[in-house]
């Protein structure tokens, strides 16, 4: 049976191992939150909603650290060991890049 979500675990290293040395820089403009949604803007008609784990990484995004940095970065400040932080981080990230909230 295929999982549902598409990607792997496996899938989620190997993608890690290629990105860890990338600098991803946020892009975009932080215009407001409301009950734990965050509210980032491309342009006046280009709003995007983000949790608060994906707000969190897109701050983290300042183009001076590598994704493997960023990486460090969560597991130490939500206290969880590394190899539990790579999946939700390369899933955040795929979809920030995907709509231009992120670039390397």
């Amino acid at each position: 049976m295929e999982e549902g979500r598409g990607q792997t675990e496996k899938d989620f290293k190997a993608k890690y191992e290629e990105m860890k040395s990338l600098k991803p820089l946020r892009q975009g403009t932080f215009v407001g939150e409301e009950e734990e949604k965050f509210y980032i803007a491309k342009s006046e008609e280009e709003v995007y909603e983000l949790s608060p784990l994906a707000y969190y990484i897109w701050l983290l995004c300042d183009g001076e650290h590598t994704v493997e940095e960023v990486a460090q970065t969560l597991s130490k400040d939500v206290n969880v060991e590394l190899e539990y932080v790579i999946e939700p981080l390369i899933a955040v990230l795929e979809s920030l890049h995907n709509v231009k909230l992120v670039g390397y």
